[in-house]
This record gives structure tokens, sequence and C-alpha cells, in this order.
């Protein structure tokens, strides 16, 4: 049943599928503004790609100069449409908001994948300690736009021939049923009330790109599978939005953080 697909797969490197992946999405998605099914301007979503996916290629290779590191074009791609898929678009040309959250998180993402580097492995997913220090520092976050329910098929569909790909449904399914029982068990009173929160789940939240995408990316991950397990259960828990210390709540990027320096460790 899965040897069509599997020798489909096999024909294409992990970080091309990915790349066809989110640029999928990106199209997808501006059809999807110019329809009218999502609210923003086709012309300002696609600047936004470009201008992010310009300023992520130029930061790295000053960084790859800078470190007389290697540098690998797809993965820079990669970063960036995660990051235009996350960060909300442009909205006007005097966005300033966008402007400053885009440069800081492109030049933040680069920027990681030589400081926090261990033996030429960078330790933090890239696109996930970008937001999270603009969040800290410039108190503007990632909206995860792209969890919405017209998206949510294809990054569905995409996200499992990925997942198939690396082989992590340990990882995918371990990351679910925590994330799941947590964020719905703690609000469920009857069956309808926890179908009903877990359609949300799904449709109004960014768990799917955030597992498919970030999560199983394959340098901060755990290579055994119990520890992957674990690993996606630490995520999962730290998933819920209401989980928090102190004042300190939890977003899916810092949760993802949390989950790398377990991984690491």
């Amino acid at each position: 049943m899965f040897k069509p697909i599997d020798n489909l797969l096999n024909k294409i490197t992990m970080y091309k599928l990915v790349l066809y992946y989110l640029i999928a999405l990106i199209a997808l998605a501006i059809l999807f503004c110019w329809l009218g099914l999502l609210p923003y301007n086709p012309i300002a979503l696609l600047f936004s790609v470009l201008f992010i996916t310009t300023i992520c290629l130029c930061a790295n290779i000053l960084f790859a100069w800078g470190f007389d590191a290697p540098t690998n074009a797809e993965s820079v791609y990669i970063t960036a449409l995660i990051l235009a898929l996350i960060i909300t678009p442009l909205v006007s040309p005097h966005d300033t908001q966008f402007f400053s959250l885009a440069i800081w998180a492109s030049v933040l993402s680069m920027a990681s994948k030589y400081i926090f580097a261990i033996k030429k492995k960078h330790v933090f997913n890239p696109a996930a300690i970008a937001v999270m220090l603009t969040a800290l520092a410039l108190n503007q976050s990632a909206t995860w736009w792209v969890g919405t329910l017209w998206m949510t098929p294809f990054v569905l569909i995409g996200g499992l021939l990925l997942t198939r790909k690396v082989r992590r449904f340990d990882l995918i399914i371990s990351f679910f049923v925590v994330a799941t029982i947590v964020t719905i068990g703690s609000h469920m009173t009857g069956i309808m009330d926890m179908l009903s929160n877990f359609w949300r789940l799904l449709i109004g939240t960014p768990i799917l790109i955030f597992a498919f995408v970030m999560l199983t990316e394959p340098l901060t991950t755990p290579p055994q599978r119990s520890l992957r397990i674990l690993y996606g259960a630490i995520v999962g828990f730290l998933f819920a939005p209401f989980i928090h210390l102190g004042p300190l709540y939890s977003t899916p990027e810092l949760a993802l953080i949390v989950g790398n320096i377990y991984s690491y460790l």
C-alpha cells in the first residue's frame, strides 16, 4: 500500500521535500488570500515572503563568512518560509511592527545556526529560537497565522508525507497524544465538548505545522526511539497555552526550545 509513496519519497531528499512542502503552503495561502478565504492581501503576503527570504539570505551569507563555516541554501530557504508562515504578513507600507519583527527574527534565526551550534550542529530550531527572542526583547510575537481551517487539510497531507520520509511517527504520536490530553482534557465536560475542543485544537492552533515541520527537524531530535517519544511528550505537555511558570506562559516556540535543550542533553 505504501510502496508507491515510499518509492516517490526515496527519490527526493528530506530538505527538498520540506522546501517544496512549504512553497506549496505559501502558494495556497496566496491563492486563499486572493479568494478572500484568508484575511490578508495576496500581494502583501508575497512581499512578506520575499522580504523575509532576502533578509535570511543576506544574514546567512554574513554569518557564514564571519564564522568561516559551510552553508546550506535549502536550510536557509526552509527557515525563511517557516518564518513567513508564522509572522503576520505586511498590513501596509507603514507597518513598522512587521518590518522590525521580520528583520530581527530573520537575522536571529540565521545567527542561531552559527552561535548556538556545537560541532557544526545547531542546538535550537532556528525559527523557534528567533521568534522566542523577539517576543522577549521586542514584545512582538509570532501569530502562527497558518493555523487556519482552510490551510489545515494541506498542512496535514504534506505533513504526513514528510513524517513518513523522516520516520518520525513515534515522535508525532507521542506529541499529539500528550498535547491533546493536556490542552482539552482540563476543559472537558462531556464527549461532545471533547470533540469540539479537539476540532478547535486542529483548526484554530498551529499544532499541525508545528508538529510536522518544526518538531520533526532531524538535527534537533533525539536519535533513539524511546528518547524521541519522551521528547514529543515533553513538548506536547508544554504546548498547552495555560502552562506557565509565574508570569511566563508557554508558547509553541518556548515549548520547542525546552524540548531542544532536553534533546541536546
